[in-house]
């Protein structure tokens, strides 16, 4: 049998002179050389090993570890003499870690030595991304209803991921802290669920955005891996806020937009829509006024070319839920279910 490697792009000998000898082996076949942490989960159903140097510096343990999630085999190389950079990839759980003074001959043995995954690997769940353009369209009260009705039937868990300004934690009334910059560092740390820094809120597990002033912005791909690795345990659903990265969307299973009833609302949905590169988006058109409301829908469809799946107007019990930090209100719910059930199918 033909192993299917990737080696993961690096600056250091062992990687060109490791391509050069498994072109010209029968056994091993080159089929990727990754530079991107996207480009090996994009084509892991075409892979059987990956070979990832320490030196890389978004190695992590979680990358690593979803990796083998998806059913991957990984050899970690490290520089000769270097214990704690052969230490990093170990706890991450690389299935083979050797140093790169070895022959290019002497790797491709051991990865030959690797048997391929044949047992189907743990599917991860159902990950839900919901977005809406700047201005506050009503994304996280939506977030928080789709997660709430979902936890009702299976473990789900509800991630802030809005960098710019995250709302879920004042939404609901929760602790600044544990926080999502809390589960990156305990994802780098051991490539596991954070599931203990989750708050609980009912049968909802929640992760709420980083507030952290003076602080850098989360990097989107330290996000994925902790979405990554919950997403192992429990079905996600993440507020993504106005600026959802393009890796987010494209890693997503389902994808909620929100729309504002109005005209500015409906011109920022569509530039939002123009750029989209994830799964068909599904429509939420909010506050939409009853005197306007066919005026509205006709706007929608005609600059955004999709039908909203859900219509909601005014709805005071939503503000008075928000107000005292309460859950979301069951007329909210029963308006999303058409929704809701398209997620959690």
């Amino acid at each position: 049998m033909t192993l299917r490697v990737a080696t993961v792009l690096s600056a250091r000998e062992w990687e060109a002179r490791l391509v050069a000898a498994a072109r010209a082996s029968a056994t091993v076949r080159l089929t990727l050389r990754a530079f991107r942490p996207g480009d090996v989960s994009e084509l892991a159903n075409a892979l059987d090993v990956v070979v990832v140097g320490s030196e890389t510096p978004w190695a992590t343990p979680a990358r690593l570890m979803s990796w083998q999630r998806v059913g991957l085999r990984v050899v970690g190389i490290h520089p000769v003499g270097d214990g704690p950079a052969a230490d990093r990839l170990r706890s991450g759980g690389a299935d083979v870690v050797l140093p790169d003074d070895l022959d290019a001959e002497v790797i491709l043995r051991e990865i030959r030595l690797l048997e391929p995954v044949t047992a189907p690997a743990a599917e991860a769940k159902l990950l839900t991304v919901v977005t809406g353009a700047r201005g506050a369209p009503g994304r996280t009260e939506v977030a928080v209803a789709i997660a709430w009705s979902g936890s009702r039937s299976a473990p789900t868990t509800l991630l802030d991921a809005d960098t710019e300004a995250p709302g879920v934690s004042i939404r609901l009334g929760l602790e600044p802290r544990p926080d999502l910059t809390d589960a990156v560092d305990r994802v780098h740390e051991n490539g596991g669920a954070p599931t203990t820094l989750l708050h609980s809120v009912g049968r909802l597990g929640v992760l709420p955005g980083s507030h952290r002033r003076g602080e850098p912005r989360l990097r989107a791909e330290a996000v994925l891996d902790v979405i990554d690795a919950l997403r192992a345990v429990s079905g996600v659903i993440v507020d993504a806020g106005p600026s959802c990265p393009h890796d987010l969307l494209k890693a997503s299973d389902e994808a909620i937009v929100v729309v504002d009833a109005t005209p500015r609302g409906i011109v920022r949905a569509t530039a939002l829509i123009e750029s989209w590169t994830g799964p068909p988006p599904r429509l939420v058109l909010n506050r939409v006024p009853r005197s306007g409301a066919r005026a509205a829908l006709r706007s929608v469809r005609r600059w955004t070319g999709l039908d909203p799946l859900v219509i909601l107007g005014d709805m005071p019990a939503v503000a008075e839920a928000a107000r005292v930090a309460g859950p979301p209100p069951k007329s909210l719910l029963t308006r999303l279910r058409p929704l809701s059930s398209e997620v959690h199918r």
